[in-house]
């Protein structure tokens, strides 16, 4: 897996002033300060945001796929989903997908009724439903793999996801890289304000998934022949933001 592009933004959200060159920060407006007894000196605080993202390609593919029997008899809907469950097992197994990355998620049977116009009940069926959610590592086989499974029995396809499959070092390299920025932010900030920076007081932490969106991205590749399934994953951004707050001291 590659990482493709990394960059950085940050915002400053709170620079500290106060009256007599003193530096002062109330973190909640909506609070109410504290009272200071007299010869006390307020915190001198600064907080920023730091934010870095790390875009790479997608190399991981989850499918969530099954299959759906209809019959009057509820054994003889049962029998035939575990025949077509089985040849679509056998059909993963031939694109060498580990049993480690076939999932069964979802397993129902239950009875369907159909009326006539007057409501009438004029018949009586058993509905059995197995889906299953399938890791696909290697993408250059995701369009043969779900033609595959299609044709070996599957009849209800209902979701592909993309990811990557080493996301925690990514996400790691995107949050070291959002601390290094809002820490120089704010060690700019200080000196230029005439303080220094001090230790951390507070720091929070959010991180996002997603896909690239780009209008000139071509999300559907075009198949390498008739019998594959148009896919593409893409790329994904993996994104992380800090907030962090600093004691000021003097220089």
């Amino acid at each position: 897996m590659k990482t493709l592009l990394v960059f950085t933004g940050g915002l400053v959200l709170a620079i500290i002033f106060g009256v007599a060159a003193m530096l002062i920060f109330r973190p909640n407006a909506a609070q109410a300060a504290p009272l200071l007894e007299t010869g006390d000196t307020p915190q001198r605080t600064i907080t920023v945001s730091g934010q870095a993202s790390v875009i790479a390609t997608a190399d991981v593919a989850y499918i969530t796929t099954g299959v759906q029997t209809k019959d009057k008899r509820a054994d003889a809907a049962l029998t035939e989903n575990n025949q077509r469950v089985a040849a679509v097992y056998q059909t993963l197994n031939t694109y060498s997908i580990a049993k480690k990355d076939i999932q069964t998620i979802g397993l129902s049977l239950y009875q369907q009724e159909e009326r006539d116009k007057d409501g009438k009940v004029v018949a009586r069926y058993y509905i059995v439903s197995n889906t299953v959610r399938v890791a696909v590592h290697d993408l250059d086989k995701l369009g043969k793999v779900l033609d595959a499974v299609v044709k070996s029995g599957a009849n209800r396809v209902q979701n592909i996801q993309f990811s990557v499959s080493d996301r925690a070092a990514l996400l790691e390299q995107a949050r070291l890289e959002a601390v290094k920025q809002g820490k120089t932010q704010a060690a700019a900030i200080a000196e230029a304000a005439g303080a220094k920076l001090g230790e951390v007081q507070t720091i929070s932490f959010q991180a996002m998934a997603q896909p690239v969106a780009r209008g000139e991205m071509v999300m559907m590749a075009a198949p390498k022949d008739a019998g594959e399934v148009p896919v593409s994953g893409g790329q994904m951004q993996i994104t992380a933001t800090v907030q962090m707050t600093f004691a000021l001291t003097s220089p």
